[in-house]
């Protein structure tokens, strides 16, 4: 899963922490911070709550949430890297069974290449397993003013209304 996040709050650096300690306490970690935005990897378990507790910091301005189904491609790099790993092995006999110079580069240059290409195989798997066990939650926060949130016993129908002032008015 992959969240995308907008919340207004009136403290951005306070909220960055937030989020931040949400993710370590559901068995995450931070993966990414600046000065207005962090990501989180948290297990795919927890992510449900992880998001509801993110969006309680402040205002939600917008959500975006996707699921990505990463088996058929895992079984297929399945498939590839057994083949591979076949090749390489075949190579390998074909290599210790060579008696001209010519053919031992020729195979040596094709078992480099095999070898190569199970390692990007691997690589993939290997990151693969890490998207299908943790997902990613990456929340961008905007600033409001201080003076555009309720104050005292009265809360003004309209954000329009703060932003003529009338916050400031219901104050003095």
């Amino acid at each position: 899963y992959t969240a995308q996040i907008t919340i207004a709050v009136f403290e951005v650096n306070a909220s960055l922490g937030q989020v931040e300690a949400i993710g370590k306490e559901l068995g995450g970690f931070l993966a990414k911070r600046d000065d207005v935005s962090v990501t989180i990897r948290v297990p795919v378990a927890r992510f449900e709550d992880a998001v509801k507790r993110v969006e309680k910091i402040g205002d939600m301005l917008h959500r975006n949430v996707t699921a990505e189904d990463v088996t058929e491609e895992f079984r297929d790099l399945e498939v590839r890297l057994r083949g591979a790993r076949a090749v390489q092995e075949r190579l390998t006999q074909l290599l210790a069974k060579a008696t001209k110079v010519e053919e031992s580069v020729l195979i040596e240059k094709e078992l480099d290449r095999v070898s190569g290409e199970i390692d990007r195989v691997e690589g993939r798997m290997k990151f693969l397993r890490d998207r299908a066990a943790y997902s990613t939650i990456t929340v961008t926060f905007q600033g409001k003013p201080k003076d555009m949130g309720p104050s005292g016993p009265f809360r003004l129908p309209g954000r329009w209304l703060y932003e003529l002032g009338l916050g400031r008015l219901l104050r003095l």
